[in-house]
């Protein structure tokens, strides 16, 4: 049954009043009145109602020196709203519990053993933890919570979030790590004025993950490296031909990538040129990409990070070659500053996301 206007309003406007505080942290009533564009007896009705639910408190600002009291800020109580959010990879996995306004509360990483079902270890690393949601972060093509491909894990076809509620009894939201990692960025990076954001992930496989406005999107999972750069090229593990991977032999570079740079700066020539060709093979698929996608900025994460800082100038060139110039005119390609926290962080944030949905 439909709510009545008055409530359903209401609930929108608390809704909105937790995420802004979330995303920006505390504020006075005065900042929030203005952001939300509601007026001063609505903001005050709602964090009245909030921190009587325990949601919010009000806490003492620092002085600015000038003359009178310090200003009262709004602040979100952690613990109030807690987000389970797990990174899985081939080789181990990362757990943070985080509460509303993005405190990390617990953190805990372990390592898997070899032809461990990282299923089975997420059920023990969160133990049981209570909250409002849980996301996992998986490198691969994921839609919907089950994962097409992952060139990392092994996994073909595999409903990742169904066996993740049936091995801990509940709910999962599943998203690629290259997505999770653009999200954090846009939320608690400095990618937050873009409103294309295009992440590239480089673990044992190269992904990439489309967010627009912070948000992911169904269809922004990206299999970057089994986009085909060179037609009847080298074979591929996942049976084409010239896939980005295969050319770039991605997995040797990703265990030997400081070794690779190491080498090309002290001057070996042959180091030199596999770092320039896997360069400009990164671009041409780039060009893919950024033609079908139109982003406004791309960051290079994982081990990318460091072939782009080598090779920018043939990344940029064959970008060039392979998309029209309005899509690059306004495109800006540079490194994330959360690094190996992205992934992570953002899962958290995609649970958030779904949790404010769900409030309004």
């Amino acid at each position: 049954m439909a709510l009545p206007p008055a409530v359903e309003l209401r609930r929108r406007n608390r809704a909105a009043l937790l995420e802004q505080l979330h995303r920006h942290g505390p504020q006075t009533r005065a900042a929030l009145t203005e952001a939300l564009e509601l007026n001063r007896s609505t903001i005050g009705a709602l964090a009245t109602d909030l921190a009587e639910s325990g949601h919010l408190q009000e806490t003492t600002g620092q002085s600015t020196g000038s003359a009178g009291r310090p200003s009262t800020l709004v602040a979100c109580v952690p613990r109030s709203i807690t987000v389970a959010a797990v990174e899985i990879r081939a080789d181990r996995l990362r757990f943070a519990l985080v509460g509303l306004g993005g405190e990390v509360l617990e953190r805990s990483e372990s390592a898997l053993e070899e032809g461990a079902d990282p299923i089975e270890a997420v059920a023990v690393i969160i133990g049981g933890t209570a909250s409002a949601a849980a996301v996992a972060s998986v490198p691969g093509l994921v839609d919907e919570g089950a994962v097409a491909h992952s060139t990392e894990l092994g996994w073909i076809d595999r409903d990742a979030a169904a066996e993740l509620k049936a091995a801990t009894g509940r709910e999962w939201r599943v998203v690629d790590t290259a997505t999770a990692a653009a999200v954090g960025e846009w939320s608690r990076g400095d990618a937050g004025e873009a409103r294309k954001l295009l992440y590239l992930h480089g673990g044992r496989g190269l992904t990439a993950g489309l967010v627009i406005e912070g948000r992911a999107q169904r269809g922004g999972s990206i299999q970057l490296g089994h986009i085909v750069v060179e037609p009847g090229g080298r074979e591929c593990v996942c049976g084409l031909r010239g896939c980005l991977d295969a050319e770039m032999e991605a997995f040797g570079l990703a265990d030997g990538i400081e070794d690779a740079t190491l080498a090309a700066g002290m001057g070996d020539a042959a180091a030199r040129d596999r770092l320039r060709r896997s360069g400009e093979d990164l671009g041409r698929a780039l060009g893919a990409v950024v033609t079908a996608t139109g982003p406004d900025e791309i960051l290079f994460g994982g081990w990318l990070r460091e072939l782009y800082l080598s090779t920018a100038a043939p990344v940029r060139s064959a970008l060039a070659e392979t998309t029209l110039p309005h899509l690059r005119s306004r495109l800006r390609l540079r490194t994330p500053v959360l690094g190996d926290e992205g992934a992570l962080i953002g899962a958290a944030e995609s649970g958030f996301a779904a949790v404010f949905e769900e409030m309004r």
